[in-house]
C-alpha cells in the first residue's frame, strides 16, 4: 500500500504538535508536508528539527501563489487545517476538496453561545461545509460545538502533550509547591492567583511556596513577593523537571479553551487545581480526587491552596497516583494511531460521516 499523503496546514509549531507529527511520520505509512505560521513572542521555542516532513515550508503571504500551486500539484489523500481562521489555508482546503481531498479542520473554541458563534452556524452551510469534511477537536465542549457547525460525529483527541519528556521522572513529585504555567496576562487569572497567594500565607501554618514558570505583561505582581519563584519562559525540554518540582499545579484561568499543561502536569504526577474554563479539567481533574475545579477568583483559589496544602502525604500521593492514570489515557503514541486510522485511513465510517 502507498503511504498516504498529508497535507498540515498549521498554525505556529509547538513542541507537542511536532512530537505527535514525528510519531505519525516515523510510525505509520504518511508522508508529512506542511506548511506552517510563525511563532508568538511570548512563547519563545527553540528551532524544531522538522526532518520526519518531507516538505516543511513556512507561510509567507508573498509566496502564496507559489505555495498553492505547491497544494494543489501534490493531490494530498488528507488535509488537516488549523481552523478556518487563515484564508489562505481555506482556499487551499476548498481547491483540493473538489478534486478529491478529504479536509479536517482542527479547532479548540469552546461553544460559549456568543453571536459570533451563532452567526457562525448560520454561515457554515455557505462558509465551512464547502472547504471542510469535518472536525477534530481536544475534546467535549469543542465537539459540542462542531456538532452545532453541522458536524455529527467530530474526531476527538487533537491535543496530546509530549508524553516521551515525561517517562523518565521520578513516581513521587519531590517538594510541596505550588507551580503556575503559562503567559502572566489577565485572561490566566494571575492577579486572583497572586492576591489569593498573599492571603493564602497568612491562612496556614508551613505555607507552600509557589513556582511561576511564563513571562507576560503583569509579571510585576508576581516580582518581590514573598515565597514565590519567577523562572520564566520554561523551554519544552525543561519543563517536566521543573514540574516534578512542585506538588500541584494551579491553573486559574478565565478563559483557557484547552490548557495542554493540564495534561503535562497529570502525566508529571501533580496534584491540580484548575478553573472549570479549562477544557482540560474535564479530561484530567476530578474534583476532590487529584485536585480541584474552581471558580477564577481570589476566594475560590484560597480555599483550594489551603485544602491542598493540609490535605496530607497519604491524601497528596493519592492525587498523585491518579494524575499519572489520567494523564496516560492519552499519548503521542494513541494520537498517531488515531489520526492514521481514523483520519488518514477513514477506518471509522462513522466519524467520516457529516
Amino acid at each position: 500500500m502507498e503511504n498516504k499523503k498529508l497535507l498540515l496546514l498549521w498554525a505556529p509549531l509547538a513542541d507537542y504538535s511536532v512530537a505527535c507529527l514525528r510519531q505519525l511520520a516515523t510510525t505509520k505509512d504518511v508522508d508529512l508536508h506542511i506548511i506552517y505560521q510563525g511563532g508568538e513572542k511570548d512563547a519563545p521555542y527553540d528551532q524544531f528539527d522538522l526532518s520526519f516532513c518531507k516538505t516543511a515550508v513556512p507561510y509567507s503571504k508573498e509566496k502564496e501563489a507559489e505555495l498553492f500551486s505547491f497544494c494543489s500539484s501534490l493531490s494530498p489523500d488528507v488535509i488537516i487545517m488549523s481552523s478556518w481562521n487563515y484564508v489562505f489555508y481555506m482556499s487551499v482546503s476548498k481547491a483540493c476538496r473538489k478534486a478529491g481531498t478529504y479536509v479536517v479542520s482542527t479547532f479548540d473554541g469552546q461553544w460559549a453561545e456568543t453571536l459570533k458563534q451563532r452567526l457562525g452556524i448560520l454561515s457554515s452551510p455557505f462558509f465551512l461545509k464547502p472547504c471542510i469534511d469535518n472536525f477534530f477537536v481536544p475534546g467535549d465542549r469543542q465537539a459540542n460545538f462542531a456538532r452545532k457547525l453541522g458536524y455529527k460525529n467530530p474526531f476527538m483527541g487533537y491535543y496530546s502533550a509530549n508524553t516521551e519528556r515525561f517517562k523518565e521522572l521520578p513516581a513521587k513529585p519531590r517538594n510541596n509547591k505550588f507551580v503556575f504555567v503559562g503567559r502572566l496576562v489577565p485572561v490566566k487569572g494571575i492577579q486572583f492567583l497572586m492576591s489569593a497567594y498573599e492571603k493564602y500565607r497568612k491562612s496556614v501554618k508551613n505555607p507552600w511556596d509557589l513556582m511561576i514558570c511564563g513571562k507576560g505583561e503583569l509579571q510585576h505582581l508576581c516580582e518581590n513577593r514573598k515565597g514565590v519563584e519567577i523562572h520564566g519562559f520554561t523551554q519544552p525540554s525543561e519543563l517536566p523537571q521543573r514540574l516534578a518540582e512542585a506538588r500541584c499545579l494551579i491553573l486559574p484561568s478565565i478563559f483557557e479553551p484547552w490548557g495542554l499543561v493540564v495534561h503535562e502536569a497529570a502525566l508529571a504526577g501533580l496534584a491540580i487545581i484548575s478553573s472549570y474554563a479549562s477544557g482540560a479539567s474535564t479530561f484530567y481533574v476530578r474534583d476532590g480526587q487529584n485536585g480541584y475545579i474552581i471558580n477564577p477568583d481570589e476566594e475560590s483559589l484560597l480555599r483550594a491552596m489551603i485544602l491542598m496544602s493540609e490535605a496530607g502525604e497519604e491524601k497528596l500521593d493519592e492525587m498523585s497516583s491518579i494524575s499519572r492514570e489520567l494523564g496516560l489515557l492519552w499519548t503521542t503514541e494513541k494520537w498517531a494511531d488515531y489520526v492514521y486510522r481514523y483520519i488518514c485511513l477513514r477506518e471509522n465510517q462513522l466519524q467520516a460521516a457529516v
